[in-house]
């Protein structure tokens, strides 16, 4: 991650590294704490990500939507025979239906793809700690 976009930079964390604590390794710590925030914050990038595209995706549904309506009340008012606005009424449903169909498939495939992003980046960063724990448990019992 970029440090221009993490407010939580190196920089943040200079002011802790004077400090000692006994048996504390504050430098893992606070490097720990640091993945944390950088964890949220490329989970909360993928989020609006997901969103702006949830919204133009709704935004253009929306659009063909109230077109076709807009587009079917009019035939209806028209002077065609009764039997030809049925028809067509019949029809313009049934495409109705299938892109609503299609429309919830393509949301869900977006939150899918998301949620495939985020908990890879969750997993990995929980068996990165994992990993680290055990490392910094076996320091700790070698300076015993």
């Amino acid at each position: 991650m970029d440090k221009e976009k993490n407010i939580f930079g190196e920089e943040s964390f200079n002011a802790f590294k004077q400090f000692k604590f006994p048996g504390l390794d504050l430098e893992t710590l606070l490097s720990n704490y640091q993945r944390n925030m950088e964890l949220m914050n490329s989970t909360q990038q993928v989020v609006v990500e997901a969103t702006k595209s949830i919204m133009e995706l709704q935004n253009d549904y929306f659009k063909k939507v109230f077109a076709q309506w807009n587009e079917q009340v009019k035939y209806c008012c028209s002077k065609a025979p009764l039997e030809d606005k049925t028809t067509r009424q019949a029809e313009a449903t049934k495409a109705a239906l299938d892109q609503a169909v299609e429309h919830t498939q393509g949301l869900t495939s977006i939150v899918a793809k998301s949620n495939e992003k985020i908990i890879g980046s969750v997993q990995k960063h929980i068996k990165e700690g994992l990993d680290e724990s055990l490392n910094l448990a076996k320091k700790s019992r070698e300076k015993r």
